[in-house]
């Protein structure tokens, strides 16, 4: 047989052009796949930062509106007691009891109608005049509480802000602000705890943008730009176009480092919440796809790129032809015998050829894929038919498809793959497989984190919402009853400042697996933040019911917990709940359990409530 010979020049223009479309179409695909990777990697990002930042934001929201509501009582109780010999220790009193229920604070004090502190001083402490602060000229001109920006402390030399509220004699004259000091290292510690990477950072400002408090975890214990308003062009570019809530990724200006930032208004006051995680960490497994896929395609390009450069060599002889043809078969086998990617060709549904690698892949034999129906492969007949017309359309329109999906092995386990198909022939296909099942395990994990909390891994305050939401969708459909519990431990601060905060950790997982160990397997018991919990009981109608386990809980927590270091502590609790029916939502549900337990805790701790609706007169009136 006689080849045919083209002229040497216009054989290596179609060469040339060949491997052009090659390198083109290997780019094109190297850079969809790391492109649709990279947006994987940063909505996954971006969904964490958002959920934590709205989660803290309720946690800051509901400390404020806590401080709010003691400030509100001391100014009510002041104001219907008569003027009298003992009002001074009424007012002590008054400020004593508040304190303790009002952890997150470092003092509660009263300023009279000039500014001079004489109440809540600690001992040895002089008075001092706070008359010429913003906070005080403000809190005399409104009944509603007043948030300072953060200011520096002129007896302790610390920031902290003020949350302050004018008191008014029982003649309706003003008669002096009592109000709260809020250090910031009291969010710096609440901050510390959230796990955002190694270069995370959480940071509080006020409604003029001052800086409150910052966590960053590169420098914990910085003060840096506290009380200064220093922010970026995109952050202030994103909070002129949404001041409540939104995402943008900068460089933080007080650290040059660039991270995806998310921001959420405290509801109701006049903060807001930014949380950062670091692009070098959220895109690390993205920059080691880049490196390793575009050393493939790299690898690939100059496999082509020698093959065409011996089919250039075939026309100077039929000898020659036939090495040339010998060594790029050689080539060609190398590059499907690889051990990264599966290639399959598939005729009429059916595999007609399969490289080792897809074999290994799937745990089958040498040879065994051939002749096999594709739908093998996959978890169901109807996957696999869905999977088909799908792609048939797309590679009809765009010449090639893509997707990831979930196939099966030959012993029947489930693995992730990423599967790349491009047209053969008329009635053949291509198709290039590549095992994602650690990536996808590895995000699953992380969704996982995100609804768990770290210390005790029982579900977190947005889980909890989402079974609370779950529970009434059940009550809708059946008419089952079920029961929101909140609960909040007393003396926990106590065992934190006294033994560390390591000792406080031990007494979380202590009490989080003592609450598991008593509720049934369909119930929930959830960590909402610092040393408040929260349980779903399902099935339940009676209140009787609910009290009987609660009290079995409290008699639980209530037994003494021996320490690492042979100490033994103990803690109360106060519960409240409320039963929960079809036609309730679950916004009114926990907030009736939440205002159910801050009742007990002011009526005296170590007790259990039960509402029996969150409309009932008992939870409005708490």
């Amino acid at each position: 047989m006689k080849l045919a010979w083209n002229p040497p020049g216009r054989m290596a223009t179609w060469l040339i052009l060949g491997n052009a479309l090659m390198v083109v179409a290997l780019v094109a695909m190297t850079t969809l796949s790391l492109w649709s990777h990279r947006r994987t990697e940063t909505d996954r990002a971006r969904d964490v930062v958002e959920n934590l930042a709205q989660s803290i934001a309720s946690d800051v929201g509901a400390e404020l509106r806590n401080t709010d509501n003691a400030l509100a009582t001391v100014a009510l109780r002041y104001r219907s007691a008569p003027q009298s010999l003992g009002q001074d220790e009424m007012v002590a009193r008054l400020l004593e009891e508040q304190h303790g229920l009002l952890p997150q604070i470092a003092a509660l004090r009263i300023a009279d109608v000039n500014g001079t502190v004489t109440r809540g001083l600690t001992r040895g402490e002089r008075p001092f005049n706070i008359g010429d602060r913003d906070y005080f000229i403000q809190a005399r001109k409104t009944d509603a509480m007043v948030i300072s920006e953060p200011v520096n402390s002129r007896t302790q030399g610390h920031w902290c802000i003020i949350l302050a509220r004018r008191l008014i004699d029982h003649e309706g004259r003003f008669n002096g602000v009592v109000y709260a000091v809020v250090t910031a290292q009291h969010f710096v510690d609440r901050f510390s705890g959230v796990s955002l990477g190694p270069s995370g950072a959480v940071s509080l400002r006020s409604d003029g943008m001052r800086l409150v408090a910052r966590y960053s975890a590169i420098e914990p214990a910085s003060t840096q730009g506290f009380g200064e308003r220093l922010l970026s062009g995109e952050s202030q570019r994103a909070l002129s176009q949404n001041p409540e809530r939104g995402v943008y990724v900068t460089p933080t200006a007080l650290d040059r480092v660039e991270r995806i930032t998310a921001y959420r208004k405290v509801s109701g006051y006049p903060m807001t919440l930014f949380t950062g995680m670091s692009s070098e960490y959220f895109l690390a497994g993205w920059r080691n796809q880049v490196v390793q896929q575009s050393l493939l395609a790299a690898l690939v390009a100059l496999a082509v790129a020698a093959v065409s450069w011996l089919i250039h060599r075939i026309h100077r002889g039929e000898r020659r032809s036939k090495i040339a043809l010998q060594r790029l078969a050689r080539e060609q086998d190398a590059m499907l015998q690889n051990d990264l990617i599966g290639m399959v060709r598939v005729r009429d549904s059916r595999a007609v050829w399969g490289n080792p690698a897809l074999e290994r892949m799937f745990g089958y034999g040498p040879g065994e894929i051939v002749g096999q129906p594709a739908e093998m492969l996959f978890l169901s007949p109807q996957e696999h038919a869905h999977t088909r017309d799908v792609s048939r359309a797309t590679i009809r329109t765009d010449g090639r498809f893509h997707t990831q999906l979930r196939m099966r092995r030959k012993d029947g386990s489930e693995f992730w793959v990423d599967l790349h198909g491009t047209v053969a022939s008329e009635t053949e296909s291509m198709w290039m497989l590549v095992d994602i099942d650690a990536l996808k395990r590895s995000e699953e994990q992380a969704q996982h984190l995100a609804l768990r909390d770290v210390l005790t891994n029982l579900p977190n305050r947005r889980l909890f919402e989402e079974k609370v939401g779950d529970a009434l969708n059940t009550a809708r459909r059946t008419g089952r009853g079920f029961a929101v519990c909140y609960l909040d431990l007393d003396g926990f601060k106590l065992i934190n400042d006294r033994h560390g905060h390591e000792a406080g950790d031990e007494v979380l997982t202590q009490v989080a697996r003592r609450l598991q160990e008593l509720v049934r397997s369909n119930d929930v018991v959830a960590r909402l933040g610092g040393d408040e919990f929260a349980i779903l009981l399902s099935g339940t109608h009676r209140a009787e019911d609910v009290e009987q386990l609660l009290q079995r809980c409290l008699f639980s927590i209530q037994r003494r917990i021996t320490l690492d270091s042979g100490e033994k502590v103990t803690v109360g609790a106060s519960m409240g709940a409320v039963l929960g029916t079809s036609g309730d939502t679950g916004r009114e549900l926990l907030r009736a359990a939440d205002e159910a337990m801050y009742a007990v805790k002011r009526s005296g701790k170590g007790q259990i409530h039960v509402v029996e609706h969150p409309h009932s007169e008992w939870a409005v009136a708490a």
